[in-house]
């Protein structure tokens, strides 16, 4: 995948506590960037199919979740997380 260089302005104590952080995991700075914005991105992306296929339920008029499948989903999540 090509690389792409991007420029932003962030609170000097953020860029002190990646720095810090940086050096304890023994990375650079961008690579803990890029972490932090593939998990935010996975995330919101999830959550946008999600209400997206909720609204479609409700506009079928299939309305509701059962509790049991909200969970496990989380579960599923969280697995996949930690393998």
């Amino acid at each position: 995948m090509s690389k792409e260089s991007i420029g932003f302005r962030i609170e000097s104590e953020k860029r002190a506590a990646l720095d810090q952080l940086s050096q304890a995991m023994q990375c650079d700075r961008s690579t803990l960037i890029n972490e932090a914005i593939d998990a935010y991105l996975e995330l919101h992306y999830w959550q946008l199919e999600l209400i997206t296929q909720r609204l479609a339920n409700a506009n079928a008029g299939e309305l509701g979740t059962e509790h049991s499948e909200v969970f496990a989903n989380l579960r599923k999540r969280l697995q996949s997380k930690l393998n």
